[in-house]
Protein backbone atom coordinates (compact mmCIF):
# COMPACT_ATOMS: atom_id res chain seq x y z
CA UNK A 1 0.00 0.00 0.00
CA UNK A 2 2.80 2.37 0.84
CA UNK A 3 4.47 1.89 -2.49
CA UNK A 4 1.52 2.48 -4.31
CA UNK A 5 0.85 6.00 -2.52
CA UNK A 6 4.94 6.61 -3.62
CA UNK A 7 4.25 5.66 -6.79
CA UNK A 8 1.33 8.29 -7.21
CA UNK A 9 2.79 11.10 -5.63
CA UNK A 10 6.16 10.43 -7.72
CA UNK A 11 3.81 11.00 -10.83
CA UNK A 12 2.27 14.12 -9.36
CA UNK A 13 5.76 15.47 -8.54
CA UNK A 14 6.19 14.64 -12.60
CA UNK A 15 3.42 16.33 -13.64
CA UNK A 16 4.14 19.27 -11.50
CA UNK A 17 7.42 19.80 -13.00
CA UNK A 18 6.27 19.33 -16.48
CA UNK A 19 3.45 22.08 -15.76
CA UNK A 20 6.23 24.36 -14.55
CA UNK A 21 8.79 24.25 -17.36
CA UNK A 22 5.15 24.78 -19.58
CA UNK A 23 4.44 27.77 -17.88
CA UNK A 24 8.30 28.75 -18.14
CA UNK A 25 7.86 28.60 -21.81
CA UNK A 26 4.75 30.48 -22.31
CA UNK A 27 5.73 33.34 -20.36
CA UNK A 28 8.87 33.27 -22.80
CA UNK A 29 7.02 33.51 -25.20
CA UNK A 30 4.44 36.54 -23.81
CA UNK A 31 7.63 38.42 -22.99
CA UNK A 32 8.82 37.89 -26.70
CA UNK A 33 4.99 39.99 -28.00
CA UNK A 34 5.94 42.76 -30.36
CA UNK A 35 4.11 46.27 -28.01
CA UNK A 36 1.94 48.34 -30.27
CA UNK A 37 2.38 52.22 -30.26
CA UNK A 38 -0.77 52.48 -30.57
CA UNK A 39 -4.48 50.27 -30.89
CA UNK A 40 -5.00 48.86 -34.52
CA UNK A 41 -7.95 50.94 -36.05
CA UNK A 42 -10.90 48.72 -36.94
CA UNK A 43 -13.78 51.06 -38.62
CA UNK A 44 -13.16 52.65 -42.32
CA UNK A 45 -12.79 56.01 -40.96
CA UNK A 46 -10.48 55.04 -37.88
CA UNK A 47 -8.08 53.18 -40.33
CA UNK A 48 -8.35 56.31 -42.82
CA UNK A 49 -7.66 58.36 -39.81
CA UNK A 50 -4.32 56.59 -39.11
CA UNK A 51 -3.16 56.27 -42.91
CA UNK A 52 -3.38 60.12 -42.76
CA UNK A 53 -1.36 60.39 -39.46
CA UNK A 54 1.42 58.41 -40.37
CA UNK A 55 1.66 59.88 -44.10
CA UNK A 56 1.64 63.59 -42.22
CA UNK A 57 4.56 61.83 -39.99
CA UNK A 58 6.62 61.53 -42.69
CA UNK A 59 5.70 64.70 -43.94
CA UNK A 60 6.64 66.91 -40.23
CA UNK A 61 9.29 64.29 -38.98
CA UNK A 62 11.50 63.99 -42.57
CA UNK A 63 12.61 60.46 -42.33
CA UNK A 64 14.97 59.44 -45.50
CA UNK A 65 12.74 58.86 -48.64
CA UNK A 66 13.13 57.01 -51.61
CA UNK A 67 10.76 57.04 -54.26
CA UNK A 68 10.46 54.44 -57.73
CA UNK A 69 7.91 54.51 -60.10
CA UNK A 70 7.44 50.98 -62.19
CA UNK A 71 5.10 51.14 -65.37
CA UNK A 72 3.84 49.51 -68.57
CA UNK A 73 0.92 49.98 -71.26
CA UNK A 74 -0.55 47.29 -73.20
CA UNK A 75 -4.08 46.05 -74.43
CA UNK A 76 -4.05 48.60 -77.30
CA UNK A 77 -7.23 48.51 -79.43
CA UNK A 78 -7.40 49.96 -82.74
CA UNK A 79 -9.57 49.33 -85.97
CA UNK A 80 -6.29 49.26 -87.72
CA UNK A 81 -4.26 46.40 -87.24
CA UNK A 82 -0.82 47.44 -88.06
CA UNK A 83 -1.37 50.03 -85.38
CA UNK A 84 -2.34 46.88 -83.17
CA UNK A 85 0.42 45.47 -84.13
CA UNK A 86 3.34 48.42 -83.33
CA UNK A 87 1.74 49.34 -80.35
CA UNK A 88 4.33 46.77 -78.00
CA UNK A 89 7.04 48.84 -79.51
CA UNK A 90 5.46 51.98 -78.77
CA UNK A 91 4.68 50.65 -75.02
CA UNK A 92 7.82 49.91 -74.69
CA UNK A 93 9.47 53.66 -75.60
CA UNK A 94 6.10 54.89 -73.86
CA UNK A 95 7.53 53.52 -70.14
CA UNK A 96 11.15 52.59 -70.59
CA UNK A 97 12.20 55.80 -68.37
CA UNK A 98 12.96 55.10 -64.99
CA UNK A 99 12.15 57.76 -62.33
CA UNK A 100 13.98 57.63 -59.04
CA UNK A 101 13.95 60.41 -56.48
CA UNK A 102 14.71 60.78 -52.51
CA UNK A 103 15.31 62.83 -49.77
CA UNK A 104 17.52 62.61 -47.37
CA UNK A 105 16.69 62.61 -43.45
CA UNK A 106 15.54 65.67 -41.97
CA UNK A 107 15.27 67.21 -45.50
CA UNK A 108 12.00 68.22 -47.11
CA UNK A 109 10.31 65.55 -49.00
CA UNK A 110 8.06 67.98 -50.94
CA UNK A 111 9.12 67.27 -54.83
CA UNK A 112 8.90 63.18 -53.49
CA UNK A 113 6.07 62.65 -51.24
CA UNK A 114 2.48 63.32 -51.76
CA UNK A 115 1.16 65.66 -51.20
CA UNK A 116 3.72 66.44 -54.19
CA UNK A 117 4.84 70.49 -54.24
CA UNK A 118 3.54 70.95 -50.81
CA UNK A 119 5.23 70.68 -47.05
CA UNK A 120 1.38 69.64 -46.46
CA UNK A 121 0.72 66.00 -46.43
CA UNK A 122 -1.71 64.41 -48.40
CA UNK A 123 -5.05 63.48 -46.49
CA UNK A 124 -8.06 61.36 -47.73
CA UNK A 125 -11.64 61.98 -46.67
CA UNK A 126 -14.50 59.22 -45.92
CA UNK A 127 -16.20 60.21 -49.10
CA UNK A 128 -12.81 60.00 -50.64
CA UNK A 129 -12.42 56.11 -50.45
CA UNK A 130 -14.37 53.14 -51.55
CA UNK A 131 -12.71 50.84 -48.85
CA UNK A 132 -10.25 50.33 -46.08
CA UNK A 133 -9.36 47.24 -44.97
CA UNK A 134 -5.49 45.99 -42.24
CA UNK A 135 -3.85 42.88 -42.75
CA UNK A 136 -2.21 41.82 -38.55
CA UNK A 137 -0.12 38.89 -38.37
CA UNK A 138 0.36 38.81 -34.61
CA UNK A 139 3.83 37.72 -34.82
CA UNK A 140 4.98 39.70 -37.73
CA UNK A 141 6.47 43.44 -36.73
CA UNK A 142 4.38 45.25 -39.23
CA UNK A 143 0.37 45.86 -40.26
CA UNK A 144 -0.66 46.82 -43.39
CA UNK A 145 -3.00 48.90 -44.45
CA UNK A 146 -5.23 48.56 -47.27
CA UNK A 147 -7.43 51.73 -48.80
CA UNK A 148 -9.34 51.88 -52.94
CA UNK A 149 -10.35 54.77 -54.14
CA UNK A 150 -12.53 55.72 -56.26
CA UNK A 151 -12.30 55.70 -60.02
CA UNK A 152 -11.98 59.35 -62.10
CA UNK A 153 -11.89 61.07 -64.86
CA UNK A 154 -9.12 63.47 -66.11
CA UNK A 155 -7.74 63.99 -62.67
CA UNK A 156 -4.90 67.09 -62.52
CA UNK A 157 -2.40 67.06 -59.49
CA UNK A 158 -4.91 69.81 -58.36
CA UNK A 159 -8.35 68.46 -58.05
CA UNK A 160 -9.68 65.22 -57.68
CA UNK A 161 -8.68 62.44 -55.21
CA UNK A 162 -5.69 61.46 -57.27
CA UNK A 163 -3.68 64.46 -56.86
CA UNK A 164 -4.17 64.16 -53.26
CA UNK A 165 -1.75 61.01 -53.25
CA UNK A 166 -0.61 60.22 -57.34
CA UNK A 167 2.15 62.30 -58.72
CA UNK A 168 0.39 62.73 -61.81
CA UNK A 169 1.65 64.62 -65.04
CA UNK A 170 -0.17 67.03 -66.86
CA UNK A 171 -1.71 66.37 -70.62
CA UNK A 172 1.00 68.85 -72.33
CA UNK A 173 3.76 67.05 -70.62
CA UNK A 174 2.17 63.37 -71.74
CA UNK A 175 1.61 64.80 -75.27
CA UNK A 176 5.23 65.80 -75.07
CA UNK A 177 6.43 62.28 -73.77
CA UNK A 178 4.53 60.79 -77.05
CA UNK A 179 7.47 62.21 -79.39
CA UNK A 180 10.10 59.91 -78.19
CA UNK A 181 7.74 57.62 -80.71
CA UNK A 182 7.34 60.27 -83.36
CA UNK A 183 8.62 57.83 -86.06
CA UNK A 184 5.53 55.93 -85.27
CA UNK A 185 2.74 58.03 -85.09
CA UNK A 186 1.76 61.28 -83.37
CA UNK A 187 -0.91 61.61 -80.78
CA UNK A 188 -3.45 64.24 -81.11
CA UNK A 189 -5.56 64.20 -78.18
CA UNK A 190 -5.43 62.69 -74.61
CA UNK A 191 -7.85 61.46 -72.35
CA UNK A 192 -7.25 59.25 -69.55
CA UNK A 193 -9.70 57.22 -67.47
CA UNK A 194 -8.75 56.38 -64.22
CA UNK A 195 -9.79 53.12 -62.71
CA UNK A 196 -9.76 52.44 -58.62
CA UNK A 197 -6.71 53.14 -57.46
CA UNK A 198 -5.40 51.06 -54.62
CA UNK A 199 -3.07 51.86 -51.75
CA UNK A 200 -0.76 49.95 -49.66
CA UNK A 201 0.99 51.31 -46.38
CA UNK A 202 3.10 49.27 -44.20
CA UNK A 203 3.35 50.45 -40.75
CA UNK A 204 5.90 49.61 -38.04
CA UNK A 205 3.85 48.10 -34.51
CA UNK A 206 6.35 49.56 -32.65
CA UNK A 207 7.02 52.61 -33.63
CA UNK A 208 3.81 53.58 -35.72
CA UNK A 209 6.01 54.58 -38.51
CA UNK A 210 5.33 54.44 -41.97
CA UNK A 211 7.85 52.33 -43.37
CA UNK A 212 6.71 51.27 -47.21
CA UNK A 213 3.68 52.97 -49.07
CA UNK A 214 2.60 51.54 -52.82
CA UNK A 215 0.37 53.59 -54.79
CA UNK A 216 -1.09 51.76 -58.00
CA UNK A 217 -3.09 53.05 -60.36
CA UNK A 218 -4.69 51.53 -63.79
CA UNK A 219 -5.12 53.85 -66.66
CA UNK A 220 -7.70 53.77 -69.97
CA UNK A 221 -5.79 56.22 -72.33
CA UNK A 222 -8.55 57.20 -75.25
CA UNK A 223 -6.63 59.01 -77.86
CA UNK A 224 -6.29 59.74 -81.97
CA UNK A 225 -3.11 59.16 -83.35
CA UNK A 226 -1.60 60.16 -86.75
CA UNK A 227 0.43 57.42 -88.60
CA UNK A 228 3.97 58.14 -89.11
CA UNK A 229 6.65 56.64 -91.30
CA UNK A 230 5.96 52.66 -92.14
CA UNK A 231 2.60 53.83 -90.56
CA UNK A 232 2.02 56.92 -92.51
CA UNK A 233 -0.99 54.83 -94.92
CA UNK A 234 -3.12 54.57 -91.57
CA UNK A 235 -4.00 58.05 -91.66
CA UNK A 236 -5.54 59.46 -88.44
CA UNK A 237 -7.64 56.64 -86.36
CA UNK A 238 -8.60 56.43 -82.73
CA UNK A 239 -6.65 54.19 -80.35
CA UNK A 240 -7.30 53.19 -76.63
CA UNK A 241 -4.86 51.11 -74.41
CA UNK A 242 -4.12 50.21 -71.20
CA UNK A 243 -1.30 52.52 -68.36
CA UNK A 244 -0.35 51.02 -65.34
CA UNK A 245 1.96 52.49 -62.71
CA UNK A 246 2.69 51.68 -59.43
CA UNK A 247 4.82 54.18 -57.14
CA UNK A 248 7.01 52.62 -54.50
CA UNK A 249 7.87 54.98 -51.23
CA UNK A 250 10.42 53.35 -48.71
CA UNK A 251 11.24 56.24 -45.49
CA UNK A 252 14.42 55.13 -43.22
CA UNK A 253 13.66 56.62 -40.00
CA UNK A 254 17.18 56.49 -38.48
CA UNK A 255 18.90 59.76 -37.62
CA UNK A 256 22.33 59.06 -38.99
CA UNK A 257 23.71 61.84 -36.53
CA UNK A 258 22.72 59.61 -33.57
CA UNK A 259 24.02 56.17 -32.15
CA UNK A 260 20.00 55.05 -31.82
CA UNK A 261 18.73 53.38 -34.39
CA UNK A 262 15.41 51.90 -34.88
CA UNK A 263 16.07 47.82 -35.80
Amino acid sequence: MNKKVIRILALVLVAVSLFSLCSCDFGGEEDEKIKYARAIPQTKNEILERLNLVISDVKTQKPAVSYSLDQDAGGADCENEYVDAAFKTVANELTQEEFEQSSEYGQSAKDVFPLMGSENAAKLEPTDIRSAFITDNLHDRYYVIYVTIYPEFNPTQDSGVFGKIFKITDDSEIINNFKSVAQFMTFDSYNANYHIGTIKATIDKETDHLTKLELHRNVAVDTVITGQGTLATVGTVPLTFNYNSTANYSMNWDDPSTSKVES
